[in-house]
């Protein structure tokens, strides 16, 4: 697949559908819960799409008050649009929101045994921390005791 442009805005309720279609999960209806988040505030669903406004990817930015705040959750790119750039344009996008929010730096966790997250992450310039925490199931706020997430972070600051 050749991307010949990529756009990125926030997530309308007209994308729904499509995006749903690309859920991992689709019983959990992810693409709606983070709409809905987007509704309530401090959230922030972004789609990219390509010149013909067929979604490569989606990722959300949660500014609500929380442990990790803004926190990049979500990321995905899918198969088809990977080595584009396009998880660049989300990030980018999505850390904007966090920076014109007055935010100094975006949180990200990652499953440490993700070996093709992690470099993605890395290349995006995000660095570890060091810390680690429960990991959150898609679409749960509730921790899974059973497993730690890495937490890794990026300046907004650092040009």
């Amino acid at each position: 697949m050749a991307v010949d442009s990529i756009t990125v805005r926030l997530v309308e309720q007209a994308d729904v559908p499509a995006l749903h279609d690309r859920e991992p999960q689709p019983e959990a209806h992810l693409a709606q819960a983070h709409l809905d988040r987007q509704t309530e505030g401090g959230y922030f669903f972004a789609v990219a799409v390509d010149g013909s406004g067929v979604p490569l990817g989606v990722g959300a930015l949660d500014a609500r008050p929380g442990r990790l705040c803004p926190e990049l959750r979500g990321l995905l790119v899918y198969p088809e649009a990977r080595g584009h750039g396009v998880a660049t344009e989300i990030s980018r996008f999505l850390e904007s929101r966090a920076a014109e929010a007055g935010f100094a730096e975006v949180f990200l966790r990652v499953d440490p045994e993700n070996e093709t997250a992690i470099p993605v992450f890395i290349g995006l310039d995000y660095s570890p921390t060091g810390d680690h925490l429960p990991a959150l199931p898609d679409g749960s706020a509730e921790p899974d005791a059973g497993r730690l997430d890495a937490v890794f972070r990026k300046s907004l600051r650092i040009v």
